[in-house]
């Protein structure tokens, strides 16, 4: 099985330290053509956005990464808690002011005034911010590790479903190519019946029918597109099993592929041999789109 690498996933982790507080990086990824990094951070360690994702881009090559790193530091005492009186009292005056003039008779609690935004706020580490990348960074590589364990989980069913499709395809090329070999042997056929009926059925010219028949044969031979084709499956099979991002060349095979099999379309005719093409290019289709979601 491959080593592939879906670009969704989830990762959590956890850091707790007795001075500085309790870590917590949560890590979402999405489907991306690029590598994009959004760090979400708590007052204070704003600083530390360079680092994180350059910390990111060590493990992840491709994806959109929404990362939120939590800084609990509310079980360190009270002397943490601050509490924005000023604002809380103008947050009052001003419900008070909107209660009667829309004279609406309410009572404001206390639950109501702190709950609004910045009256209860957690001290920030300020200046020594930055003794805290190192456990904030335990919490960040604990949650890469999951999310990339969780990346790999998707990746391994997403090469199985490639792999089954490339195998079905490969089938349905070696049928195309007896059904080649064949329709050059039914059209000499047909062309001497019919030669034959229009003629009053006197002698075919045998020299002129062999001409028409390598003419025929030329025109309409795959040999070359079905080598392409051999050879690109068998790179993509390489490519599957390699390290690393691999999305964007799987996905270039995958285009050669289907225009190799748009030339064996227009080239060939005969029941058999359209039928197969439009297999393989419905495979390749449902193969694109799964290569959307890999890294």
């Amino acid at each position: 099985m491959g080593t592939i690498r879906s670009m969704t996933g989830f990762g959590r982790g956890e850091f707790k330290t007795k001075a500085a507080g309790f870590f917590i990086a949560e890590i979402k990824t999405l489907n991306h053509k690029f590598l994009e990094v959004t760090p979400k951070l708590p007052n204070g360690l704003a600083m530390f956005d360079d680092k994180i994702k350059t910390l990111v881009k060590h493990s992840i090559k491709r994806g959109k990464v929404y990362l939120n790193l939590v800084h609990d530091t509310t079980k360190q005492g009270a002397s943490n808690i601050l509490i924005d009186e000023k604002l809380a009292k103008n947050y009052c005056n001003k419900l008070k002011k909107l209660s009667k003039k829309l004279n609406i008779d309410s009572s404001i609690s206390l639950p109501d005034i702190i709950s609004f935004p910045g009256v209860i706020t957690y001290k920030s580490a300020g200046k020594h911010a930055v003794k805290l990348w190192p456990f904030a960074k335990k919490a960040i590589n604990a949650a890469l590790d999951e999310l990339i364990k969780d990346r790999g989980k998707e990746g391994a069913f997403l090469c199985k479903d490639l792999t089954s499709r490339m195998r079905a395809i490969k089938e349905i090329i070696a049928s195309i190519k007896t059904s080649s070999r064949h329709n050059v042997q039914n059209y000499k056929r047909k062309l001497s019946q019919r030669i034959k009926e229009l003629s009053g059925n006197y002698p075919v010219d045998r020299g002129r029918l062999e001409i028409e028949v390598a003419l025929f044969a030329k025109n309409t031979d795959i040999t070359e597109e079905l080598t392409r084709l051999n050879n690109h499956m068998q790179n993509f099979s390489r490519t599957i099993r390699k390290k690393g991002e691999v999305g964007k060349k799987l996905d270039f095979i995958a285009q050669e592929l289907h225009r190799e099999i748009n030339t064996v379309g227009s080239k060939s005719s005969g029941f058999n041999i359209s039928k197969g093409v439009i297999e393989v290019k419905t495979d390749v289709e449902k193969i694109r789109e799964q290569l959307k979601n890999i890294e």
